[in-house]
């Protein structure tokens, strides 16, 4: 790659990106960030090189060691998907995302951080964690985690060994011609156990593509925001959540019947135990998705 990563005298970490063109742009200046478009710098390397380029410089304003480290990873994952040289406002574009991350925080909630991690943990034990990846949900707000536009996935996770989870009437009820498969994880607390961010270390050994590990870094920033220090202390025993992971067909699950539901009633939501259910055999369906787990 051209760019060039630097530290200004206050310890403070500086890309500095090269671009394609010297298209006229706003810069942008917040508490956290900076970014300079078209810079005419004068860098110094340590062989004594001097550079002479137009550069946009890219400065995160914090000595926050782990802020540090994910705003790099974030950025070096931003340039490795874009071009060798982008254009200016494909750069802003890209940059501008990555900062919205940090800059609209999210509330730190445990409870959030816990269906995370349930869901990062369904795709480091998958067999093809990048197709996960890909249909993986990109808001909070959408009915089920994974759904490649055809079949869907919906993680349950539970500290109740009676295997008891909480579903919504619509959430049961999938489109026609759609498979979905409920996911079931039992877990525990564990201090020496795995967190989201060991997770998403697992998953980058195995995937290579750029834009999986962008949107891997985005949902999970745009799940916990810059609540780092809190995120990592929720750690979950993996080696229980593996030997309790099960998967069911959806029509198994005990269920109100939408038939009984008044039309002007919605929202509905029921807890159903699945201890008795039996287990979905995935190898005699046709579905990539479900076949992917």
């Amino acid at each position: 790659m051209p760019h060039r990563l630097g530290c200004s005298q206050e310890g403070h970490p500086i890309f500095f990106v090269e671009c394609n063109d010297e298209t006229p742009t706003t810069n942008i200046s917040l508490k956290l960030f900076s970014v300079n478009f078209n810079q005419l710098c004068k860098l110094h390397e340590n062989d004594n090189n001097i550079i002479c380029k137009k550069y946009t410089i890219i400065l995160l304003k914090s000595q926050e060691i782990d802020l540090q480290k994910y705003f790099l990873d974030l950025i070096y994952i931003v340039l490795k998907k874009l071009t060798i040289k982008p254009n200016v406002n494909s750069l802003k574009h890209e940059i501008s995302k990555v900062i919205s991350l940090f800059t609209s925080p999210p509330a730190f909630s445990k409870e959030v951080v816990k269906g995370l991690w349930s869901e990062l943990f369904v795709i480091a034990k998958s067999k093809d964690p990048l197709y996960l990846i890909n249909a993986w949900h990109t808001s909070p707000e959408d009915k089920y985690d994974f759904n490649d536009g055809i079949d869907k996935i919906e993680v349950k996770a539970t500290n109740n060994h009676e295997r008891i989870h909480t579903f919504s009437l619509e959430q049961l009820n999938p489109n026609k011609g759609s498979g979905l498969i409920i996911v079931s994880i039992i877990f525990a607390a564990s201090g020496i156990g795995a967190n989201i961010f060991d997770l998403i270390d697992c998953i980058s050994m195995t995937v290579t593509d750029a834009d999986a590990l962008l949107k891997l870094k985005e949902i999970t920033y745009q799940t916990i925001g810059p609540n780092l220090e809190e995120a990592k202390k929720v750690r979950f025993d993996t080696t229980m959540a593996a030997n309790t992971y099960m998967l069911f067909n959806h029509y198994n699950i005990p269920a109100i019947s939408s038939y009984d539901i008044p039309a002007e009633v919605s929202n509905v939501h029921f807890t159903s135990c699945l201890k008795d259910v039996p287990a979905a055999d995935i190898s005699v369906l046709d579905s990539k998705l479900h076949k992917a787990l």
